[in-house]
């Protein structure tokens, strides 16, 4: 397993992050997003991956 500097990614991923986040709002406009994992905390090694948190409220018919 490689383990990245925050230089090599996290620029990157905070992008992708926002890309993601509008896409997903758009399907789920009351949902929570957050980026999470250790590429969301600055300065952080991490092996790259970009996660995201998709909280949405119980649905009950």
């Amino acid at each position: 397993m490689k383990f990245h500097e925050a230089s090599e990614y996290q620029e990157s991923n905070n992008r992708l992050f926002e890309v993601y986040r509008a896409k997903i709002i758009s399907l789920l406009p009351t949902a929570r997003i957050e980026h999470i994992g250790s590429s969301s905390v600055p300065g952080a090694i991490s092996k790259g991956d970009l996660d995201i948190f998709v909280g949405v409220d119980e649905y009950i018919e």
